[in-house]
Formats: structure tokens, sequence, C-alpha cells
């Protein structure tokens, strides 16, 4: 695992966090007032380590004013003392104290170099190139997101939920519309026409079933 150590002075950081057991952060310690996105990615570390025992409010600083420009894990190294101090809102990843042991920094970086994935929202149905997040309101194709109206997202989603399933007019009327919508079986057909517009190359995803009416490919 790669890492930096950032801290208040260029202080060797074997020599003062035996914590570290022989992970030597390369290529050497960099001071908090040089620390510059540029000179992060140049090292293109796997986490870095920030030193904020002896100087906890440079270290917040630092970290907030690099977190904000780029995405690298920031694990902060403090000091019992500093705890009730330190700015938690920085925005790092992690931190360590002083006394931990090799072990409990090895899990901590692990952890924080490579997150697990959070399990998919039961709300996101995916069908081939396209995804509907039922919670965001939010339909994409290929990764970019469409811009429909309210009853394009639900008619997309109704007939995405049961792909295969044919649902006539009167039915999507029925489902999508509801019972106290007056207008004709053709408002459907409009807003399928327009879907597919949007949908571009994913358009026959809604297919036509002649004098019935549509479904979501299988």
């Amino acid at each position: 695992m790669r890492l930096l150590w950032l801290s208040a002075e260029r202080v060797d950081p074997e020599e003062s966090f035996d914590c570290l057991a022989g992970k030597r952060p390369a290529p050497e310690p960099i001071r908090f007032s040089d620390a510059t996105p540029d000179i992060l990615a140049r090292h293109m570390a796997d986490a870095i380590l920030v030193d904020g025992r002896t100087a906890p409010e440079d270290a917040a600083g630092v970290i907030r004013k690099l977190k904000n420009e780029t995405e690298f894990p920031f694990v902060a190294v403090l000091s019992d003392a500093v705890l009730d101090i330190f700015d938690w809102s920085c925005g790092l990843s992690d931190f360590v104290t002083a006394r931990c042991t090799p072990a409990e920094l090895d899990a901590r970086l692990a952890r924080v170099a490579s997150p697990p994935e959070e399990p998919e929202s039961t709300d996101v149905i995916r069908r081939g190139e396209i995804s509907i997040n039922r919670e965001r309101f939010e339909v994409k194709v290929r990764g970019e997101t469409l811009d429909l109206t309210f009853k394009e997202f639900e008619l997309i989603a109704y007939l995405a939920q049961q792909p295969g399933r044919v649902r006539s007019r009167t039915l999507l009327l029925s489902e999508v519309w509801g019972y106290d919508f007056f207008g004709g079986t053709r408002t459907v057909d409009v807003h399928v026409r327009r879907l597919r517009a949007k949908l571009g190359p994913e358009a026959h995803m809604i297919e036509t079933v002649r004098n019935v009416g549509y479904r979501f490919a299988g």
C-alpha cells in the first residue's frame, strides 16, 4: 500500500510512530505548509496519514483544504489529549490514536483504501443500459440522466417492473394516471412517443403490442 505522511514538521514517521512497523510512507514526510493537490496527485497514494498529535488544528485545516480538491482518503494520527479539540468535520476518512497497534492501523488503512461497495437499493431497476431509481425519481441511459416529466417517469418505471408483460392502454391509464383521469388512451401513446425520443438508442426497450398496448423488453 502506498502511503504519504503529512505533518507539521518534517520528522521521520518511522521514528515517531512505531505502529508503521516497517511501512515506509514514500518518498519522505511532507509538511502541512508544502502539501498541495498537485504533490499528492504526483505520488498517487492509496491513503494519506496526517499527523495531528502536536498540531491538531493545523492537521484538520490541511485535511479540509485538500479534501475539497482531491479524492484521497485521509487518516489522522491523534493523541488522546487532542481528541476533544480535534475538528471532526474536516473530512477525514478515519483516525487512529498514537497508541494503536500495527494490526489496527493496517485494518483501518485497508478499509479506507478499498471501502466495501454499498448494496444497491431495491428501488433501482436495471434493464439493459437503462437504470431507473424510484427513490430519486431518476432514469439514466448509459450513465446519462434523462430529463423526464413525472408521468413519463411513472410510466417507464411501471413498464420496467415486469419486463415482457403486456400492459393495455386502459390498464396503464388506470395504474399510472389513476381512476380519476378523464383523458383518452391516446394520452398513453403520446407519453410513450416522448419517452422513446428521450431514450434514444434504447427506445426499442418499449415495445408496441399491436391492438393491445405496450411492454418493456424482457
